[in-house]
């Protein structure tokens, strides 16, 4: 005969064990990213000039396509902040740039409508920069993960995964106008090669920030290029020229 003294408790830690085998445990959180939309320019400033320009938030050329098509292909939390961070740190680096390169400047403004009569004849010229740019990104899916021994004892977890890359391509423009007629000046537009990034992970669904921290890599990536640029496209020399354009083009117009 068996001892039923000594078949309870190992039963008792069977099942036990069984059902720790049979509960999934949910990944771990994925931390947020976040980019860095700033790039450092060269020590020094220029000598002061006498020109004034006024500096008019980012536009986004996309703004009117659908979701896929926009900026944003992740409507989130974190991706809306990453957008409004990416436009501020525009604003901030042209800011940081032209007073470098010693220029005056006025705004930012929202766009030119923003700008009353008083606001656009002070300003000898109007920056503003269009943003075109495009992302691709993995599906998500959402599974139910079960653990081992959940056959008799149920038990698992709600995983949210995605599997592959997050592409950018796109353009940045920078764009220079004569504030009073809106005239388009000069551009100089930086064109963003395709770019991947993985996009590969799996998380709770409350945590799951795999694809937008893969937007906000290439997102960190266009504004690193493109402020770079922006540094060599901007020269006192040329701006002078423009101004004298703008003027130009005011005595035309009869401003």
């Amino acid at each position: 005969m068996f001892d039923r003294t000594c078949i309870r408790p190992s039963l008792v830690i069977f099942f036990a064990c069984l059902a720790l085998m049979g509960c999934a445990s949910a990944p771990p959180p994925v931390p947020t990213y976040n980019p860095r939309f700033s790039y450092s320019y060269p020590a020094g400033e220029a000598p002061a000039s006498d020109i004034t320009i006024a500096i008019v938030r980012p536009i986004d050329v996309n703004a009117s396509q659908s979701t896929s098509g926009k900026v944003l292909a992740v409507n989130s939390k974190n991706m809306m902040k990453a957008e409004n961070d990416f436009n501020a740190g525009i604003v901030a680096q042209l800011q940081e740039l032209l007073n470098k390169k010693g220029f005056k400047q006025t705004g930012p403004f929202d766009d030119l409508n923003a700008m009353t009569f008083p606001d656009k004849k002070a300003a000898d010229l109007t920056f503003t920069v269009q943003v075109g740019l495009n992302f691709a990104v993995p599906q998500t899916t959402t599974n139910f993960e079960q653990g081992f021994g959940n056959q008799l004892l149920g038990g698992g977890v709600v995983v949210a995964e995605s599997k592959g890359v997050c592409s950018g391509s796109g353009f940045i423009s920078f764009v220079i106008l004569e504030p009073l007629s809106g005239e388009k000046i000069w551009i100089k537009k930086v064109d963003i090669a395709t770019t991947e990034v993985d996009c590969t992970g799996k998380a709770a669904p409350e945590n799951f920030t795999v694809i937008d921290n893969g937007v906000a890599v290439l997102l960190e990536k266009a504004f690193q290029l493109a402020m770079k640029r922006a540094w060599d496209y901007v020269s006192p020399e040329e701006i002078t020229m423009l101004k004298k354009q703008s003027q130009e083009l005011r005595a035309k117009k009869v401003y």
